[in-house]
Order: C-alpha cells, then sequence, then structure tokens
C-alpha cells in the first residue's frame, strides 16, 4: 500500500496499515455443521470481524494529510487544501489498485480458509512485501541523493527510518506469535479472547509510535520537496533538492523533531520485546553504505546534475 510517493517503500507501510488488520478486531466464535461420509459433525470456528465502523481509508489519509501540511510553512506557490487532496487522491488511487493488500485483511477477519495463525500471517505478509520493496527504495534514494546538495549524514539520518521500520516488524511479528500462540492453546473462548486483547494491549503502543514517526519523517520529505519545485506534477520527485532554498531555522526545527521522534520510535522498540534484538544506530548495518552499493550500479544516464 502506497501513501502518494513512490520514491519510498517505507511510506507503503505507516502503523496505520497494520491497525486494520491488528486492532480494529474482535475474535468472535460460532459452530459449523459439517457433513463427512454421511454422518454430520459440528466444528468450532473462530475468526475476527471489525469491532466498530472504522474510518475509511480516504478518510485516514485526508487526514494525516491535513496535520503534515498543516504544521509546515507551505510556499506562496501551493495552496495547502489542494496539496491535501493531490496527495490524498494519489494515495486512494494506489490503495484501490492494491488487491492484494485488501485480499490479507479480509483474510484476517473472516479467515475462510482457516488459517492456523492469521494474525501472523498478516504480520509476515507487510514483512514479506516491505523487503521485496527495499532494493528499489534505496536506488530512488541514491538518485535522490546525487540529486542534491544535502550532506549525506542527512540522508544516513533518513535511511535509519527504514532500518526502524524494519526492525518494528521484528518486534510485531515475535509480540503476535507470542500472543497468538497462548490465544490458540486457550481451553475456552473467554480466555482466547483474553489473549487477544493483552496482544492488542502490547502492540498498540508501538503502532502509534511508528504512525508518529512516520508523519515526522513524511513532512520533513514534504517540506524540501514543496521549496525545490513550483510544479504540482513534480512534487513526488522534483529535478534537484537545494539545501539553500530552505528556510535554515524552520528546517533545523522540522529535522530535529524528526529526528527525536526516530530516536523515541527505537527506545519504544528496545523496551516492547526483550527478545527481539534492536541495534543501536550506530552499530545498524550502515545505511550509507547501502546507498553506495546503489550508487555504483545506477546507469549514469539516470541522474541528473
Amino acid at each position: 500500500m502506497a501513501f502518494g510517493n513512490v520514491s519510498s517503500a517505507s511510506i507503503g507501510y505507516s502503523g496505520s496499515s497494520l491497525r486494520y488488520g491488528l486492532l480494529e478486531i474482535k475474535p468472535v466464535e460460532f459452530k459449523e455443521t459439517i457433513k463427512k461420509a454421511g454422518i454430520k459433525f459440528q466444528r468450532i470456528i473462530r475468526r475476527f470481524e471489525t469491532f466498530q465502523q472504522p474510518q475509511t481509508y480516504s478518510d485516514i489519509v485526508t487526514f494525516q494529510y491535513e496535520a503534515i501540511f498543516g504544521s509546515i510553512k507551505i510556499p506562496d506557490w501551493f495552496d495547502s487544501s489542494r496539496l491535501v487532496k493531490e496527495f490524498s487522491q494519489r494515495s486512494i488511487e494506489n490503495y484501490e489498485k492494491d488487491i492484494e493488500f485488501k485480499k490479507a485483511i479480509e483474510e484476517v477477519k473472516k479467515n475462510k480458509n482457516q488459517i492456523a495463525r492469521p494474525l501472523l500471517s498478516f504480520v509476515q505478509f507487510a514483512k514479506a512485501r516491505f523487503e521485496s520493496e527495499i532494493d528499489n527504495y534505496l536506488e530512488v534514494e541514491a538518485d535522490r541523493f546525487l540529486r542534491s546538495n544535502f550532506p549525506l549524514s542527512f540522508y544516513n539520518r533518513l535511511l535509519i527510518f527504514d532500518n526502524t521500520y524494519r526492525e518494528f516488524l521484528a518486534v510485531l511479528e515475535e509480540i503476535v506469535r507470542k500472543y497468538e500462540f497462548r490465544a490458540r492453546c486457550s481451553r475456552n473462548f473467554e480466555m482466547y479472547k483474553k489473549h487477544v486483547s493483552e496482544m492488542k494491549w502490547a502492540i498498540g503502543p508501538i503502532i502509534d509510535q511508528v504512525d508518529s514517526c512516520f508523519l515526522h519523517y513524511f513532512r520533513l520529505k514534504n517540506y524540501i520537496t514543496m521549496w525545490n519545485t513550483t510544479d504540482y506534477t513534480k512534487l513526488s520527485n522534483p529535478e534537484f533538492w537545494d539545501i539553500r532554498k530552505l528556510d535554515s531555522d524552520e528546517f533545523d526545527k522540522i529535522f530535529k523533531e524528526y529526528n527525536n521522534t526516530l530516536m523515541e520510535t527505537r527506545n519504544t522498540l528496545l523496551q516492547s520485546n526483550e527478545n527481539v534484538l534492536i541495534r543501536e544506530p550506530s552499530a545498524i548495518e550502515n545505511p550509507t553504505k547501502a546507498v553506495f552499493s546503489k550508487l555504483v550500479t545506477l546507469p549514469s544516464g539516470s541522474l541528473t546534475l
């Protein structure tokens, strides 16, 4: 699922995309009669349903973009309401085309194929998709770096967000695995519901924190983008990122808020699951090295300096 910026794999997964399949659900149980060899049997079916009328995807992304563009200085040549509309519409169009994601959500709630661990399967689906897109993301970011005059250290901090999101998915996977296993081993439905509730209590604050980090990350990138183009059609990929076009105080403020939230998010992950190794930023697989590994493979004709 994309959020209107095809240049970032991480933007494809805010915490909200996982919220649908993990938090806005309730377990239900019912009996089903089946017939085998002429003999009727009853089996107990457990699945998940939406416990309340959720916000539409359109409502969620519109709110997100209103929050982003309402908290930064907009150039005179852009209109904030049109920016919200442009980005929201692009996100909604991408979402509507994402049949695979919609199917994964439906599989969690209805579990028509009686998957043994539907919640874990959903997290693993999100994790697999993220991993499948990360190489393309690094190539795009390498190209963007060469079409800018920002210091490499700045890009390093941006790429740490993607490492953090990968680790978020690892923590989420282990927490969901643990509680869903306990739920499946429950002696009765009341205990089953109890373990599902405990799981939601454990992962809710983590998803909220990742959502906050995502919004700060996206706000930072869009602030830079808006001041480096005058064309609505080039908002997703301006020709050049020029740091000299930014108000230094405003940029420093937005970047500091992003960086602080990034560190808060990593600390949240460190405290969330002692069984999952979360590395400190200094020990992360060097994102700068990853960028340069992509730089040497980019065709020279793909760059505009």
